[in-house]
């Protein structure tokens, strides 16, 4: 089941994509949450946006990890920003892996360095 969103950035507070998505309630349930696959995931900076994005990945860490963008080894990729016109930076599996790759969407969070920025997020549940 493909989930399509997106969400806006606010500054210094991660987003868990499970929570923000609607598929786990709140953050405090991410500890005691089962694993929640996905088989193909995509995030990207929306035009009209001003700010870095951050994705962080924390497919090693214990589920309930509160990621954190400067902490060290949490942060996974840096996106750049979108202009007026054009989109911004890139984060997913690849689209050329066959059958997509397999990752938790209770350990995948975004942040960025402008709050208000709008971020596209796309993943499809494994069912």
């Amino acid at each position: 089941m493909r989930i399509n969103a997106t969400l806006t950035i606010t500054a210094g507070t991660p987003i868990n994509l499970a929570v923000a998505l609607g598929v786990v309630a709140s953050a405090a349930a991410l500890a005691t949450a089962n694993p929640i696959m996905v088989n193909r995931h995509f995030i990207q900076m929306l035009a009209g946006g001003a700010g870095l994005g951050y994705v962080m990945d924390l497919d090693a860490f214990a589920v309930g990890t509160q990621a954190n963008a400067a902490t060290n080894g949490h942060l996974t990729a840096e996106l750049y920003p979108a202009s007026g016109q054009l989109p911004g930076g890139t984060y997913g599996d690849g689209a050329t892996v066959l059958g997509g790759g397999l990752a938790d969407l209770t350990k995948l969070w975004i942040d960025g360095s402008h709050t208000g920025d709008p971020v596209v997020v796309s993943v499809n549940l494994r069912i």
